[in-house]
């Protein structure tokens, strides 16, 4: 398979990305994501999303 490096291609990637990275930070500031938080305060991910959110 061969990967379409066109500029066209690229942007769009780029923008899925970003909606996707938009997606999990706004699903880790709801009720589940706060949840999760406080069960894992030790957890490098969570702590790593924590700071990213200014938490």
């Amino acid at each position: 398979m061969k990967i379409d490096m066109s500029p066209q291609a690229i942007s769009r990637r780029l923008a899925q990305a970003g909606a996707l990275r938009k997606l999990c930070l706004s699903l880790a500031r709801s009720s589940a994501g706060r949840e999760i938080a406080v069960k894992h305060p030790d957890n490098k991910t969570v702590k790593r999303t924590s700071k990213a959110l200014g938490l």
